[in-house]
C-alpha cells in the first residue's frame, strides 16, 4: 500500500488533471490535506491502512480546538477540511491505494444557524408608511398584515393563515400555527391591533 505523501501527490494530480479544479480550489485542498498529514505524522501514522476512524475524528477535534501553529476553526472551515479528507480517503480506496476508508463515517460539523437580520427601524417604518399611504382598501389590508408580521415576529405563512378568532383583541394576543401544526401564543402590540381593527371595520367588508 502507498505511503501517505505519495498518496497525497497522486490525489492532488487527480484533482488537477482529471477533475480540472481551479487553482484556488486546488490550493485549498493542498493546504487542508497537508495539515491533515502533519496531524497523522504527529500521531505516528505513516501508512494509509494505519489510519482509523478515530484518527480522522481526532483530526476534526484538533481543527476545532486549534494549536500553537493553527487557530481554532469555525464549523464551516472545519467542515470544508473534513470534506477534503473524506474525498482523499475515498479516492485512495477507489484507486487501490488503500483497503478501507476510515473517514466515511466521520461527518463534517454542521454550520451554526444564524439568526435572521432584523430590518432597521427606519426601513420598517418606511414599509409601513408605504402600505398605508394610498388609503385604499388593499392598503389597509396590507398595513394590517405588515403590522402583525412586525409586531409578533410571525412567519409569513403563519400570518396569512390566521383566522379572525385567532386574534384576542382583549388580551392582546394571537395564536400562531407553525410547521407541523405547532401552536404558540404571542403578544400583539397596540399598533398591530389598531391596524387590524381598521382593516376589519373599514377594509374587509369591501373585499367580501
Amino acid at each position: 500500500m502507498a505511503d501517505l505523501p505519495l498518496a497525497l501527490r497522486t490525489y492532488l494530480d487527480h484533482l488537477a488533471v482529471e477533475r480540472g479544479l481551479a487553482a484556488n480550489t486546488l490550493s485549498s485542498y493542498r493546504r487542508d490535506l497537508r495539515r491533515y498529514l502533519e496531524h497523522l505524522d504527529r500521531a505516528g501514522v505513516r501508512r494509509l491502512d494505519d489510519v482509523s476512524e478515530g484518527t480522522v475524528s481526532g483530526f476534526l477535534v484538533a481543527l476545532r480546538e486549534g494549536d500553537a501553529d493553527h487557530p481554532a476553526l469555525g464549523s464551516s472551515s472545519a467542515a470544508r477540511t473534513v470534506v477534503a479528507v473524506r474525498g482523499f480517503h475515498k479516492f485512495c480506496v477507489a484507486d487501490g491505494l488503500a483497503t478501507a476508508d476510515p473517514a466515511s463515517a466521520v461527518r463534517p460539523p454542521s454550520p451554526a444557524r444564524r439568526l435572521p437580520k432584523a430590518l432597521p427601524l427606519a426601513d420598517v417604518e418606511a414599509i409601513l408608511d408605504a402600505a398605508g399611504a394610498a388609503g385604499t382598501t388593499l392598503a389597509t389590508r396590507d398595513r394590517a398584515l405588515l403590522e402583525i408580521l412586525y409586531g409578533t415576529g410571525a412567519r409569513i405563512s403563519e400570518a396569512v393563515g390566521l383566522d379572525v378568532d385567532d386574534l384576542d383583541r382583549v388580551d392582546g394576543t394571537v395564536l400562531l400555527r407553525g410547521k407541523g401544526g405547532k401552536e404558540r401564543l404571542v403578544p400583539v402590540g397596540s399598533y398591530a391591533l389598531a391596524a387590524v381593527d381598521a382593516y376589519l371595520t373599514r377594509g374587509r367588508p369591501d373585499l367580501e
